[in-house]
């Protein structure tokens, strides 16, 4: 006679998100004159990394012994990669999710909201605060489209989902650390293993772009939590030791943003946590007015073995990044995803007058005036790039720079220290608001000048 498991036995779940390659471009590491490796976040279920983020949110709630065996009903009011992430992680699990999005919110994502499977789409308001407020006050407390209360509501458990600043959301992004460990190169060598002894990987730096903050914040508890694991080995203990700890040799976490996004650098330059008083940008996935409090204490003061720098480039740029992954690695992503590259790769010259970067506890640098020729299909090529840095005399070509052991970029700005063996991920990040005519449009844009 078979048994019946007591309603107290915790449930278990899959992991809502998937393991992703980490590829080595061998025309992105000639352009930037460096090691150039791509995490290849958007091709996670959702199309970008808050398959983790979201993922591991909702999974933190269902482990909770207050909702098990209980019907759960998820919310999100996150009209882009949020709240995508947060339907297709919620499905697969098998809990439906309603979204609130602004009434400005782009058809083509309501549209791949309920293909996704959204228990409902509701547009409200001008701003996802607005939205946000709503799917508190009315959408989840217990009325339906009668304005009467549901029929037993009682017995659902709402949820409320934040699109960027909780515990468990970092942690679902730290994982990508968790990955890159087994996935980076080792060093071969006694001199890469010095360069990297006492690091937590065997990376120079890493280029992320940042919204709110989440991902940021994932990226260095994941560095953190893999230095604590190489100190419990008394030869890495010895190798961090020797290395000062690791401080002298950190992994540099670059936090990419675009101009009218750019609240991590407005609140470095200000020195306090502070608001936009608006997005003005294209790439609205970046669209968070404030970063999280962790995020903006993680630059202001990161942990040994971490150091943070903040960039902001404009929009033209970011459409650049976005075509060099669509035309050398047939990759299509957001604009808040192509900034990220066109920060490791773009040269110095590309930097345009509106271009900020900063790192953490420095007076920001401005960025050279925009001296670019571009004689390619739309969004530059670095080898023929023409202008003069006051810093590295004239621009030429990232290739012959990188042989001749200089590296003429925009990431050698930042990180001035990189050579043609440094290792550099570029987090690609993904995202669903873009399209081939989208693209095209860019590429048309830049031809024509947009700078």
């Amino acid at each position: 006679m078979g048994s019946i498991l007591p309603p107290t036995t915790a449930p278990t779940y899959k992991t809502p998100w998937n393991p992703t390659p980490l590829v080595e471009s061998t025309t992105l590491s000639r352009a930037a004159g460096c090691r150039i490796f791509l995490k290849l976040e958007n091709i996670q279920p959702s199309g970008s990394f808050k398959s983790r983020a979201m993922g591991n949110q909702i999974l933190s709630h269902l482990l909770k012994p207050e909702n098990h065996h209980r019907p759960v009903h998820f919310y999100a009011s996150s009209g882009g990669n949020a709240g995508l992430a947060a339907v297709c992680a919620a499905r697969s699990l098998g809990y439906p999710c309603t979204v609130v999005v602004p009434v400005s919110t782009k058809p083509l994502m309501v549209q791949k909201l309920r293909n996704a499977g959204a228990a409902d789409v509701i547009q409200y308001g001008e701003t996802f605060s607005e939205a946000g407020q709503y799917m508190k006050d009315v959408v989840m407390k217990n009325k339906n489209t009668d304005g009467e209360e549901s029929e037993g509501v009682d017995d659902v458990v709402k949820i409320a989902l934040h699109p960027f600043d909780n515990e468990p959301i970092w942690q679902g992004n730290s994982t990508i650390i968790d990955e890159l460990v087994e996935q980076i190169p080792p060093p071969v060598g006694e001199e890469e293993e010095e360069v990297h002894a006492g690091r937590a990987l065997p990376v120079d730096a890493i280029v992320c772009s940042v919204g709110g903050g989440g991902l940021l914040n994932g990226l260095v508890m994941g560095i953190e939590r893999h230095r604590a694991k190489a100190k419990m080995s008394s030869a890495a203990a010895a190798a961090a030791a020797a290395a000062d700890d690791g401080a002298s040799k950190p992994v540099h976490l670059v936090a990419v943003e675009t101009k009218g996004t750019d609240s991590l650098a407005t609140a470095l330059e200000s020195n306090e946590l502070v608001s936009l008083p608006k997005i003005t940008s294209q790439a609205t996935s970046l669209g968070a007015i404030k970063v999280s409090e962790r995020t903006f204490q993680y630059a202001v003061q990161p942990p040994p073995g971490v150091k943070v720098h903040s960039a902001v480039f404009s929009d033209a740029e970011a459409a650049r990044g976005v075509l060099r992954l669509v035309d050398d690695e047939r990759l299509l992503v957001e604009l808040a995803c192509g900034v990220c590259v066109e920060a490791a790769v773009g040269g110095a010259s590309c930097a345009s007058s509106s271009s900020k970067m900063v790192a953490a506890g420095q007076k920001r640098k401005r960025g050279m005036d925009a001296g670019y020729v571009s004689k390619d299909e739309g969004y530059g090529d670095d080898r023929l790039s023409a202008g003069e840095n006051e810093d590295d005399g004239p621009v030429s070509s990232p290739s012959l720079s990188a042989s001749a052991g200089g590296l003429q970029s925009k990431l050698k700005e930042l990180v001035p220290d990189l050579n043609e063996d440094s290792r550099v991920v570029i987090i690609v990040c993904g995202g669903s608001n873009v399209t081939i005519d989208m693209a095209a449009e860019w590429r048309k844009m830049l031809a024509e000048g947009w700078a």
